[in-house]
């Protein structure tokens, strides 16, 4: 091979080559410039393949070196587009992979202004309209829009805002600083909002304002949770300054951080010197210095740390005195944070009161031995009136005792003798045989009317009488009454009438009976006490609260008066006006004692006005609830009957035994009469009778006894009806006949009336038709039923 020619452009072989090797042109480059590149240096390959070969002249070796030039300049752009198409390749891949993390960001930034509850805004220059973000749109309740006038924000910012808001951001425009601040919005549907409005710079060149951006967050709830924070904090603080104890709180360093007033006012001088910051036992030394603390001596620092160590341990009480003599008990007590809470109380009154309870309690001790024996004493005096007390109701008992034997000693031969008196007067009688047992009836009737007195006292006193309450019809109640006692008062030529208030309730719930047996006593009296003229009885209500109602009764008369010194004492026991009234009107005094006790049982109180020789005003009120209509028993038709009832009558008395017999023997029934209850159960046994007339006392067996047995009998007899006949009308009584299996009682003396009326009651259906009873009987006389 020839030499190597010299190159006429005077570029180098390695200057080609690095040409050749250079890296190809960057992304975008025009292809006018790749193609002169690819000429150039398919130029210089055939340049160098001739001057390497020598061989200019031999033209086909040139146009072969030209092809393999041609093909080399081929290879060499072929690798400089496959090195351009992976760089394009990757700047692809790279720029999607930064698409995706933009996509990414954009969301993550997204979602954390949603949860940040963050919006963002940009003015337009003339800074009066702005683009808002959707997440500002939710956060102000708009619905959104492509501008937003300032207005708008007015509009939606809290009235007592807007003028700090547009004061900040017209200084904020004006100085070109940041703009920051927290105000609220209100929503359209009036919810209120707390926003943090921060905005950046004004963006301004050459003194003109182009655009600003800012950010608005929803701060609503750390609001509200600074407010309750404050609010708590607020409490916190009244609660501390309002204890009675002072109060020192220390840090979880042992440092000072507060004191409430009244520990300030209990320890001035030590107040001075607790600073915030200051250490307990630098405050310690400090108050040891300036004499607050009694003197240790050199014993000082062994004190200061007992006194630290009792500090930080907490929740153990001491009691100290205080050089000015004050007494003070402190405690301490560790809290969550590691802090120490110190609670002072200022006890010096109750050390003296305690000082002064010692000094006492000698006193006491001294006196505890004569305590002691007049405790002996007192239980020997408790034994004593013990004693006493059992004597009384003893005494008490017998007493009740006696009364029951009275008043069926006294009751039974009365019984006896006014029935005998009704049979006498029901024949046939001359006019002095007529005006006689008149006298007799009247006799009997003020001995009966004695005898209730007393029986009604001896229940009232024992409290063994008690108010029922049910429904009763006023004006018939009081009509009644009234018309009860018309006869008696016609008779003494006097005018006896009644009258109703306007208004006056028709139906009440109380106790018609007592209030009927008041009404009677005092209408009894006006009669006895008034020789001329007339008596009203007066009825009236007021209502009270709670459906209640307060019924008056008033009886006024023109009778004989009283002097204010028999009013003061006319409704205590056995009291009259005086001996002559007793002697002139007769009566046990009893009466109005017994009224008085009847009103205070029904609620009520009973009074007088009276004057002397103008006649009197008695009145009396009883607490009743509105009532009901009575429902009406229908007519009962008495019909004739197939046959006479069969009635077995108990009875060991031969006087009542006979008018008992008499009595039903006239009604048409058939009677047979024993004398005990043993022979009682005996005829029941032997025979079916529609009903028994039981009496209660009996010999050898008593009524009660009697009746017991005959419930326990196999057969249907048991079932009999049985009525009691008792001169026992105490309380009690009837519970103590019900239990033993009667249906019923009457009390003697027997009142015809009465006694037909239970046996009709208590008949056998098919027999209860019984014959009517006869006219011309004396039903005046009251029945004791309880």
């Amino acid at each position: 091979m020839t030499p190597p020619m010299p190159n006429p452009t005077g570029a180098s072989s390695e200057a080609l080559l690095e040409a050749m090797q250079a890296p190809p042109p960057a992304a975008g480059a025009p292809s006018f410039r790749m193609f002169l590149a690819s000429v150039l240096a398919a130029a210089a390959t055939v340049v160098a393949v001739e001057l390497l070969t020598d061989l200019q002249k031999d033209r086909i070796v040139s146009l072969l070196m030209l092809a393999f030039g041609a093909v080399v300049v081929m290879i060499v752009l072929t690798s400089m587009l496959i090195r351009k198409s992976r760089h394009a390749i990757a700047l692809a891949n790279a720029l999607a992979r930064q698409n995706d993390q933009l996509a990414q960001t954009t969301r993550l930034l997204g979602d954390a202004r949603r949860i940040g509850r963050l919006g963002h805004w940009v003015t337009d220059p003339s800074g009066e309209f702005a683009v808002w973000s959707d997440e500002l749109f939710e956060i102000a309740g708009l619905e959104p829009v492509d501008q937003v006038a300032f207005a708008t924000m007015l509009d939606i910012i809290h009235p007592e805002d807007v003028g700090a808001y547009v004061r900040a951001r017209d200084r904020s425009r004006a100085t070109g600083c940041a703009f920051i601040q927290e105000l609220r919005f209100v929503t359209p549907n009036g919810q209120v909002r707390w926003v943090r409005i921060e905005a950046n710079a004004s963006d301004e060149a050459d003194g003109v304002f182009r655009e600003r951006f800012g950010i608005v967050q929803d701060i609503t709830e750390r609001k509200l949770a600074e407010i309750n924070a404050d609010q708590a904090r607020l409490l916190m603080m009244d609660a501390i300054e309002s204890l009675t104890n002072g109060f020192v709180l220390f840090d979880k360093d042992d440092r000072f951080v507060m004191s409430n007033t009244m520990f300030r006012e209990m320890f001035p001088a030590w107040t001075v010197l607790m600073k915030p910051g200051i250490s307990f036992t630098e405050l310690m030394r400090r108050a040891y210095e300036h004499g607050l603390v009694r003197s240790k001596g050199d014993r000082f620092e062994e004190w200061l740390a007992r006194k630290t160590a009792w500090h930080l341990g907490g929740s153990r009480m001491i009691e100290h005195r205080e050089l000015n003599g004050r007494w003070i008990q402190s405690v301490d007590h560790r809290i969550s944070d590691g802090g120490t809470v110190c609670l002072v109380t200022d006890i010096t009154a109750f050390k003296t009161v305690q000082a002064e309870l010692e000094q006492k309690l000698a006193y006491v001790e001294a006196i505890r031995s004569d305590l002691e024996q007049q405790t002996q004493e007192l239980e020997a005096r408790g034994a004593e009136l013990r004693a006493a007390r059992d004597a009384a109701e003893a005494a008490n008992r017998a007493k009740s005792d006696f009364l029951a034997i009275m008043s069926h000693e006294i009751r039974t031969p009365l019984s006896g003798m006014v029935g005998m008196v009704d049979l006498l007067r029901g024949t046939s009688l001359s006019e002095e045989q007529k005006r006689y047992t008149a006298l007799a009836k009247e006799s009997a009737d003020l001995l009966l009317e004695v005898i209730n007195d007393i029986l009604d006292f001896s229940k009232l006193e024992a409290g063994r009488l008690q108010s029922e309450c049910i429904d009763f019809d006023v004006p018939n109640l009081v009509e009644s009454a009234v018309s009860f006692m018309g006869e008696k008062a016609r008779r003494r030529g006097l005018d006896l009438k009644v009258s109703l208030a306007p208004g006056l309730p028709q139906y009440l719930e109380g106790d018609p009976t007592r209030i009927r047996q008041v009404m009677l006593n005092l209408v009894g009296n006006a009669i006895k006490f008034t020789e001329q003229g007339s008596i009203e009885v007066r009825a009236s209500h007021r209502q009270l609260d709670g459906g209640v109602v307060d019924l008056r009764i008033e009886v006024i008369d023109t009778g004989i008066g009283m002097s204010p010194e028999i009013l003061a004492q006319i409704f205590d026991p056995f009291v009259q006006a005086d001996t002559s009234i007793s002697r002139k009107y007769g009566g046990s005094g009893l009466g109005l004692a017994i009224c008085r006790q009847l009103c205070t049982i029904m609620g009520g109180s009973i009074g007088v006005d009276s004057e002397l020789g103008r006649g009197s005003r008695f009145w009396f009120e009883t607490k009743c609830r509105c009532g009901e209509a009575l429902a009406l028993p229908a007519e009962t038709i008495v019909a004739s009957v197939d046959r006479p009832l069969d009635i077995l009558v108990a009875e060991d008395s031969p006087i009542i035994a006979t008018l008992i017999q008499s009595l039903l023997v006239k009604q048409g029934f058939r009677p047979t009469m024993v004398v005990n209850g043993a022979e009682a159960i005996a005829a029941i046994s032997d025979k079916v009778y529609d009903l028994v007339l039981m009496d209660v006392q009996m010999p050898e067996m008593d009524g009660i006894s009697a009746t017991k047995a005959i419930r326990q009998l196999p057969g249907p007899e048991r079932c009999v009806p049985i009525i009691a006949l008792t001169a026992n009308a105490l309380v009690g009584q009837r519970e103590t006949y019900l239990a033993a299996g009667m249906n019923d009682y009457v009390t003697k003396p027997i009142q015809p009336p009465l006694l037909f009326a239970a046996i009709r009651r208590w008949a056998l259906p098919q027999y209860a038709d019984a014959p009517p009873l006869q006219a011309g009987g004396n039903g005046q006389l009251e029945m004791f039923v309880s």
